[in-house]
């Protein structure tokens, strides 16, 4: 695993991580995880994600990267099974992007005292991988989520019923 710069990429887009949109989903022991990607739009992408165990929900995220100040941001807020959020109402927890490759981009957080880096990245069989790298030096993922790649259609109403049904 590379060590990770701490300093903001200006200039980045949401287009230059456009590989990351989709959807894509990983399921083991009773556990399902699923995020969602939209394609970059009006400068911006949204995401979404969800852990279900054994069934029932254990937590939501809501995801935007967006340009800031000091360039391309991943904001998440975090909410319990019934919608309560984990951060205060107005606030989120947000990073900087600091890494960009072919198909990986690490963000660090804004926040002082916060520390490890949020990284997105293709893997060599097309899957999203989700990592949470400690920053003082470990070679160790804190947290890594695999997903594979589903079509948007899977798992929902075929979208020309809905259509025709609302005739």
């Amino acid at each position: 695993m590379m060590a990770y710069p701490k300093t903001p990429l200006a200039g980045m887009t949401a287009d230059e991580v456009s590989w990351m949109s989709g959807r894509w989903a990983s399921a083991a022991d009773g556990e399902q995880i699923e995020e969602v990607w939209s394609p970059p739009e009006g400068g911006i992408m949204m995401g979404v994600f969800r852990w279900l165990k054994g069934g029932e929900p254990a937590f939501y995220e809501f995801m935007l990267l967006k340009p800031g100040s000091s360039g391309l941001e991943l904001h998440i807020k975090h909410f319990n099974p019934d919608l309560t959020g984990w951060e205060e109402k107005d606030q989120s927890t947000a990073f900087d992007l600091v890494h960009l490759g072919e198909r990986e981009a690490a963000f660090f957080p804004q926040k002082e005292g916060s520390s490890g880096w949020a990284v997105y990245r293709i893997d060599s069989e097309g899957g999203l991988v989700f990592e949470e790298v400690a920053e003082q030096g470990s070679s160790d993922a804190k947290l890594c989520l695999r997903f594979a790649p589903v079509p948007l259609e899977q798992g929902g109403r075929d979208s020309t019923e809905e259509t025709e049904g609302r005739r």
